[in-house]
């Protein structure tokens, strides 16, 4: 039984009814609410606690979402809720979980349990409210965004962030989202070292409900308790970590502007390269955009491996590898520390035979094999020795190569250790060497650089997704905030065509010109924030509801199982795809990837 009724028959239950409370398991699957009655001794059950029930035998834990009712029906007696274990989300917390999960069409149970406290919290003691710091030394200008509402700062990477948080603080208990939990934990260092009251969720989950200063944390934090709220703040919004992959595939900076009209506090997006999500939510009038400084970005040039030639050649024979004669000059500088990136894991991600040049496929699912001691497929997992499946021969080229074979070649190139480094190597920071190759998880691990190069920037900037061109950005902010130490920073990116129009941007960083040609290219393509966008994985149940998609909602298979849905109307997509989901289809919206 769902919400509109009651959903649980009391078995010999004699206790005194004083209310009835509806709650949303916490049990995967089950993505339904209950009605329960409360015991007198419990007294009143806020919206948002934590309780135990009984559902179908087992002993569950549960959220209070709604008070549907001061008395149960005539006609049934409802089953008990057995204790209250812990205070939980706010009910205001609770309201904006069910919006999110209406919106981005997934379990409200996904959400609550974010928004919940990592231990049990049987007690909240309210800490006063701390007078505005009107002494504090903020920017003008976003001062003056932020008595508008808020909007969104393009903050060049190599500048300080510290100027935009002060332009939160003096309006009072201020919530900052940031991408990583590392950056949280510099903010709350600085802040605390200050005399400010500082919690960092999750760990200080309690202290941010009674009350501090400020709230700080990764992606979760935009569900963390700050009561009084004055001001939410959304750091390096580009980000892809502040999106969750899970369903509900919900974004922080939407959370963070709705729970700030929510509120009516004013919300600050800031980034050196904004979404066009984010400045299509502000508009024109509230971004804005600093004067440009020679410091903000590092030198960035663009090379062409395979047509410039080695400083040691004799002759000017083209090169064939991926290792560039600018880049070489920097790793024979014993000086330099240089970090190469290649977002292809592996010897090799390509291989073809040398003898009859076939692409060495999978048998069993087609796919391209990849080279290590054997051939192996990374889709199906099948191994087979390295032997062409065409001719016989043992011999292969390697038409893309990965991270671990590029190491031996910039050892060769560089004559000095090289160290590779990808999201499953363990250590942090600079260590055993001075020249590092990895996927761009090497831009998170390492301390300091004094030259990135990205080996194939082509893969980045023509990767087949709508959000490439963000994700590219992301890519070189990264690398920009890597080499704020160095006297000489410089950035490298190789490609093909350093004269396209699409990569002589990256050289010469202009947020206001990207900002507005992707939101141009995306109105034309009608492609998000134009329009609502999601995945959808069918079954059976689901195919007649896309099948009689309402007007207004575009509909496409793209596979035996897989759709894409788009409508410009927010509305009317989110009830679609609820109905989907009770069709027993998975969605997922805006996915960062496609």
């Amino acid at each position: 039984m769902g919400a509109a009724q009651p959903s649980r028959l009391a078995e010999g239950s004699t206790q005194t009814l004083t209310s009835v409370v509806r709650v949303v398991p916490d049990v995967s699957g089950i993505d339904k609410t209950f009605d329960y009655a409360v015991p007198e001794r419990f007294g009143s059950v806020a919206i948002g606690s934590i309780v135990r029930v009984e559902l179908n035998g087992r002993r569950v834990d549960a959220w209070v979402v709604a008070h549907p009712a001061d008395e149960a029906p005539a006609n049934y007696a409802l089953k008990a809720i057995l204790d209250v274990l812990s205070i939980g989300p706010s009910s205001e917390i609770v309201e904006l979980a069910q919006w999110c999960a209406h919106r981005f069409a997934g379990p409200l149970r996904g959400v609550l349990t974010i928004a919940s406290p990592p231990k049990r919290v049987k007690k909240v003691v309210a800490a006063p409210s701390r007078a505005s710091r009107s002494s504090r030394q903020t920017v003008g200008e976003i001062d003056d965004l932020m008595a508008r509402g808020g909007g969104v700062v393009v903050w060049p990477p190599a500048r300080p962030v510290r100027g935009v948080l002060e332009s939160a603080l003096v309006r009072g208990r201020t919530l900052v989202v940031c991408p990583g939990i590392g950056n949280a934990r510099t903010i709350s260092t600085a802040l605390r070292r200050e005399g400010l009251s500082v919690a960092l969720v999750p760990d200080d989950w309690q202290r941010a409900a009674e009350g501090v200063d400020i709230v700080v944390g990764a992606r979760s934090a935009v569900w963390a308790p700050c009561p009084n709220i004055a001001a939410v703040v959304v750091l390096d919004e580009h980000d892809e970590r502040l999106q969750d992959e899970r369903s509900p595939t919900w974004h922080a900076r939407d959370i963070a502007v709705e729970r700030a009209r929510r509120a009516n506090v004013p919300c600050l997006v800031v980034s050196p390269l904004p979404t066009v999500s984010a400045t299509h939510w502000a508009g024109p009038t509230r971004t804005i955009v600093p004067a440009a400084q020679p410091s903000d970005w590092p030198t960035i040039v663009t090379a062409d491996p395979y047509t410039s030639t080695s400083a040691s050649d004799d002759n000017d024979s083209p090169r064939t590898g991926l290792i560039s004669s600018e880049l070489i000059a920097h790793l024979r500088d014993d000086s330099k520390v240089v970090a190469c990136v290649l977002n292809v894991k592996g010897r090799a991600r390509l291989v073809a035979c040398k003898s009859c040049r076939d692409i060495a496929r999978c048998e069993k699912c087609e796919a391209a094999m990849t080279l290590g001691d054997t051939l192996g497929c990374p889709s199906c997992g099948h191994v087979r020795p390295v032997v062409c499946a065409r001719c016989g021969a043992g011999a292969m080229a390697l038409i893309r190569r990965g991270v671990s074979r590029l190491r031996e070649e910039l050892e060769a190139a560089a004559g000095r250790p090289v160290r590779e480094i990808t999201a499953e190597s363990s250590g942090v920071g600079n260590a055993g060497a001075g020249v590092y190759i990895g996927t761009e998880a090497l831009l998170h691990r390492l301390d300091s650089a004094d030259v990135v190069a990205f080996l194939d920037f082509d893969n980045e900037v023509f990767a087949p997704t709508y959000r490439a061109g963000e994700h590219a950005w992301t890519l070189l902010i990264l690398a920009a905030r890597l080499l704020r130490g160095s006297k000489a920073p410089v950035v490298i990116l190789q490609t093909n065509d350093a004269t396209n129009p699409a990569l002589a941007r990256f050289t010469a960083p202009n947020a206001a010109a990207v900002i507005q040609s992707e939101t141009e290219t995306r109105r034309a393509l009608g492609l998000p924030p134009f329009v609502a966008f999601a995945r959808v994985e069918a079954s059976e149940a689901s195919r007649p509801v896309l099948d009689s998609a309402p007007l207004g909602v575009d509909v496409a298979a793209v596979g035996e199982t897989s759709w894409l849905v788009r409508g410009a109307d927010v509305a009317l997509f989110a009830d679609f795809c609820a109905e989907l989901r009770r069709a027993q289809a998975r969605v997922y919206v805006d996915p960062q990837r496609y």
